[in-house]
């Protein structure tokens, strides 16, 4: 009798000790599993504000706020932002298939079919760009294209303030109009043209 009640008392311990360890383990692992909270929203407009004055006017068909340690907002199913200057001026407009606005860090990461154009008639096209609203700028290092009125460039890295009033190219792979003799070094002219891959500088160029 005694073996066997030294029996049970052993298999008894056995399997309360193996549902601690279960329980110990499923503790842990809900513990270190990072839980997201996910919010969603359909047809979104939103405000984006410099100094108090509207700097840019964003809309989009769906939105999912993701919370976390780095909490961001995703817009999977396209995007659209139209930026203005102070006197509230449309000044470009962004498209692209996809964005991922992370709140902490004030940036916008733009992929797929991203373009962007100004009112000028500039025109940029590229597979990823980011905004950094804080210094109100558009930055690449992916291949971008670039169409105007008077010139089409392709290069990689990309650099541009918000307004697209100036833009720099790391490494041009087009034909870049360089300017006549003591004329300013940012503009280019239409009389002359040299191949870029010539040139070991970024390019920068003034919209015209």
């Amino acid at each position: 009798m005694a073996t066997a009640k030294a029996y049970w008392l052993i298999l008894f311990s056995a399997i309360v000790t193996t549902m601690a360890c279960e329980n110990n383990v499923q503790e842990v692992t809900a513990l270190t599993r990072k839980v997201q909270e996910i919010e969603e929203g359909k047809n979104i407009k939103g405000l984006f504000s410099r100094s108090g004055n509207l700097a840019a006017y964003l809309t989009a068909p769906r939105m999912q706020r993701v919370k976390g340690d780095t909490p961001y907002v995703d817009f999977p199913q396209t995007i659209h932002v139209d930026f203005y200057d102070n006197n509230r001026q449309l000044q470009n407009v962004v498209t692209a298939k996809f964005a991922r606005y992370y709140e902490g860090l004030n940036k916008v990461f733009l992929k797929d079919s991203v373009v962007v154009y100004n009112m000028v008639g500039d025109t940029l096209l590229c597979q990823t760009l980011w905004w950094h609203q804080a210094d109100e700028m558009f930055f690449t290092e992916d291949s971008v294209y670039i169409r105007s009125l008077t010139r089409n460039l392709r290069g990689t890295g990309f650099r541009a303030k918000s307004d697209f009033s100036r833009y720099t190219i790391d490494n041009v792979a087009g034909p870049v109009q360089l300017p006549a003799e003591g004329a300013d070094s940012t503009m280019p002219t239409t009389n002359s043209a040299k191949p870029a891959a010539l040139n070991t500088k970024p390019t920068v160029i003034a919209p015209q």
